[in-house]
């Protein structure tokens, strides 16, 4: 007698077992940016802006800011990356697999922002920062010449500003002095600002706009604000 094939042949087993076969619970691999995100600070009032320059970095990226702090970041936008000037607001992470920086910095926004004067060109800057008290007083441009008898210009204090006093051509004889992460003197339009930068310790640079191709050069007292600008020193 012949049998009878079995209804459990092996391409029927294999069809039973796909059938019955639960479903795949297993979670999916996290992503970098998941990753960094489960661990941001619980405490969103955390947000703040960091400005910086981005350098790369064994696990994630780095911003460095000017006051020397260096935060790992997360560049989920890839717009952005090593040398570039951005300001990220975001908040610190309570933890991160980011090996390199002292925190953490999970990014909800990011963009380009203006770099400071002195981090245009880091060789040039006196790394002083550029206070009232630094500023205040008179001024003459550096060379043989130089006679603190004659200053080019004088800075003082007032109370709504910290104003420069001076002979500046095709413009009043005082302008605004603007401090912070970006020293600039604040000329009336249509002139553009002027950056400033420290020459330390008493020395301070005026400095042509550095996105200004076609610059008109402006003159203070004595000193052409040209080339790579023009130092002065402070008279005692």
């Amino acid at each position: 007698m012949i049998a009878k094939p079995s209804l459990f042949t092996p391409i029927a087993v294999l069809a039973l077992a796909a059938c019955s076969s639960d479903p795949d619970t297993s979670s999916p691999v996290q992503s970098e940016a998941d990753t960094i995100a489960d661990t941001r600070s619980t405490d969103r009032s955390s947000s703040a802006s960091y400005e910086g320059r981005l350098e790369s970095g064994a696990e994630c990226s780095l911003l460095v800011t000017p006051d020397g702090r260096r935060l790992a970041v997360d560049l989920a936008d890839d717009s952005f990356g090593p040398g570039d000037y951005v300001r990220i607001t975001g908040e610190l992470a309570d933890a991160s697999f980011c090996m390199a920086g002292e925190k953490t910095l999970v990014a909800n926004t990011i963009e380009a922002a203006e770099p400071p004067a002195r981090d245009r060109d880091p060789a040039r800057s006196g790394g002083v920062a550029l206070t009232a008290r630094y500023l205040v007083g008179d001024w003459v441009a550096k060379g043989a010449s130089a006679d603190c008898a004659e200053p080019d210009f004088s800075i003082r204090e007032t109370p709504g500003a910290l104003v420069l006093e001076g002979a500046i051509s095709a413009h009043d004889d005082d302008a605004r002095l603007v401090l912070g992460d970006y020293p600039r003197l604040d000329l009336d339009a249509p002139r553009d600002d002027l950056p400033l930068e420290s020459r330390g310790p008493e020395g301070l640079a005026i400095l042509r706009p550095a996105t200004d191709a076609a610059y008109d050069p402006v003159t203070i007292g004595s000193a052409t604000i040209a080339g790579d600008g023009a130092l002065f020193v402070k008279c005692g």
